[in-house]
C-alpha cells in the first residue's frame, strides 16, 4: 500500500476543502432565505408589483465571536413600466461565508394581467449567471467557472390575499475542468400564499405560509406571521423546516423593520443557522445577522 508524505496529505487535505467549499458554499440559493423581505428571491413574477422603484440592499454578516467574521452581500431592484403591466427586476449577489467569494448577476420581466375588484395576475421569468470559483489541480490555482441560471414563476395579488409559485432554479450545472458536474444546483418548486388582515386601523398582521419541494427530499414548510403597526414599525417571526438550501435546516427567523421616512426603511434579520449552511465552515457561532435598507423613492402608498 502507498504510504503518503505528511506534505502530501496535507496537499490533499487542501484539495479536498477546497472542491467541498465550491459545492457547498459558493450558491444562488442563499437568497431564497430573504424571500420575507425580498420576495423577487423566490419569484420572478413579483417584479414590478408595488409599481414604484423599489430597491433593497442585503448585508448578512457572522460578527459575535466570529474572528475575520465572513460577509454576503446582495441588492434586489424592481420597478414597472408600460402603465405597470410590465416589470422589471435586477439581482445582484457577493457571497463570502465559504472560503471563497462566488457573485451573481440575475435580471426578471414580468407580465401583468388586471383582473377584477383590482387583482392583477404576473407572470415571470428569470436570467443571469453565477460565477463559482473552481480549482485546478495541474495549474494549482483557482479558476472561475460561469454557470447559467434560469427560473419562472406566476404571482396573484389582491387587496386581501396574495399567492404565487414559482421554480427560481431549472439550471445551474457547473462543470470541472475534467467535463464532470462539480456542482448541481437545487431545484426546489415554492407555493407560497398569505392574508393581510386589518386588525385596527394601525395594526395589519400577514400570516403566510411557503411550501417547496426539492426532488428526494422531505416536504419544506415555513410558517410566517408578519405584524405592522401604524405603517412604521414592523415585526416578524418565522420557522422554516426543511428550507430549501443545498443542505435542508430547521432554524428560525425574526426581523424588525421601521420606516425612517416615506423612501427608506431599515430593518434587522437574525437566523438562528446560517441559512445556506447550518456548519458553515463550522464556525463556532450558528447565528448569522443581517441588516437591510430599502429605499423607494416616489411612493404612491405604503408597501409591506
Amino acid at each position: 500500500m502507498r504510504k503518503f508524505s505528511v506534505k502530501q496529505i496535507a496537499f490533499l487535505f487542501i484539495v479536498s476543502v477546497l472542491l467541498l467549499s465550491e459545492r457547498t458554499y459558493a450558491q444562488k440559493e442563499v437568497l431564497y432565505s430573504q424571500y420575507l423581505l425580498n420576495p423577487l428571491s423566490i419569484n420572478p413574477a413579483y417584479a414590478g408589483s408595488r409599481e414604484a422603484f423599489h430597491l433593497s440592499a442585503f448585508l448578512r454578516r457572522k460578527w459575535f465571536s466570529v474572528r475575520y467574521a465572513p460577509i454576503t452581500q446582495s441588492v434586489s431592484a424592481d420597478g414597472a413600466i408600460a402603465n405597470g403591466r410590465v416589470g422589471l427586476g435586477f439581482q445582484a449577489l457577493n457571497d463570502r461565508m465559504g472560503l471563497f467569494a462566488a457573485t451573481g448577476v440575475y435580471g426578471n420581466v414580468a407580465y401583468r394581467f388586471n383582473l377584477p375588484a383590482l387583482a392583477k395576475l404576473a407572470i415571470g421569468v428569470q436570467g443571469g449567471v453565477t460565477v463559482l470559483p473552481l480549482y485546478d489541480i495541474g495549474s494549482a490555482a483557482i479558476i472561475n467557472r460561469a454557470t447559467g441560471s434560469f427560473g419562472i414563476g406566476i404571482h396573484y395579488q389582491s387587496d386581501r390575499f396574495f399567492a404565487g409559485i414559482s421554480a427560481p432554479e431549472l439550471a445551474g450545472r457547473t462543470l470541472s475542468f475534467s467535463g464532470q458536474a462539480v456542482y448541481q444546483a437545487i431545484r426546489p418548486i415554492m407555493f407560497q400564499a398569505g392574508v393581510p388582515l386589518n386588525v385596527d386601523e394601525n395594526t395589519v398582521l400577514i400570516p403566510s405560509i411557503l411550501i417547496s419541494k426539492i426532488e428526494s427530499r422531505p416536504l419544506g414548510v415555513d410558517i410566517n406571521l408578519r405584524a405592522w403597526f401604524n405603517e412604521e414599525i414592523g415585526l416578524g417571526v418565522s420557522y422554516r423546516q426543511n428550507s430549501p438550501g443545498l443542505i435542508a435546516t430547521n432554524y428560525l427567523q425574526a426581523f424588525a423593520e421601521y420606516q425612517l421616512t416615506k423612501a427608506i426603511r431599515l430593518g434587522y434579520v437574525f437566523n438562528s443557522k446560517t441559512p445556506e449552511s447550518p456548519n458553515a465552515m463550522q464556525f463556532d457561532q450558528n447565528s448569522v445577522h443581517e441588516i437591510v435598507l430599502r429605499f423607494a423613492p416616489g411612493v404612491l402608498k405604503f408597501t409591506y
